[in-house]
């Protein structure tokens, strides 16, 4: 067996990706039980990848949702880290991207290292419960506190922070 790859399913389309996943929760399913807690993220990060591909933006986001419900079952470790940034990345990338996308951006194209290495990591693994949230709006807080952006950019991190902590300016 030394030097080949180890028989398993391949799933060479995302349709058939779906049915492979699917086939693995509802087995999950079936068990019922404390031993299958921290399998189910992982099927719906695939299926939410899997429906990406295939154009159903809406699809995907319901798995990634769902995905997020899982994660505190997966135990802690680099899997955990693993799922939890497809999870983020599945969510980003299913949802219209807001006013903070577009100040990464041009903070990105500036090259601010500071303000990102502050700000991406909350940024990239938000899975938009409160504790992300919260996370997040003290990094943005942070930056805004240090001044690092641009005149431009510290009004519309400002503005960020208010529609991050729900208040309407």
């Amino acid at each position: 067996m030394r030097g080949r790859a180890l028989p398993g399913p391949a799933q060479p389309t995302p349709a058939e990706t779906l049915r492979w996943n699917q086939e693995c929760l509802d087995r999950a399913d079936a068990v019922g039980d404390e031993r299958v807690r921290g399998f189910y993220a992982s099927p719906h990060v695939t299926m939410g990848s899997a429906y990406r591909a295939l154009g159903d933006p809406t699809a995907a986001h319901r798995h990634f949702v769902r995905a997020a419900a899982h994660i505190g079952d997966v135990p802690a470790g680099a899997y955990a880290d693993w799922t939890r940034f497809g999870i983020a990345d599945g969510l980003r990338t299913t949802r219209r991207n807001g006013p903070l996308a577009a100040l990464l951006e041009r903070l990105c194209a500036r090259g601010e290292l500071r303000a990102l290495g502050v700000i991406l990591p909350p940024y990239l693994g938000d899975l938009g419960t409160d504790e992300d949230r919260e996370r997040l709006v003290t990094a943005l807080r942070m930056v805004h506190a240090a001044r690092w952006p641009a005149d431009d950019e510290q009004q519309a991190l400002g503005a960020v922070i208010s529609e991050l902590m729900g208040v309407s300016g």
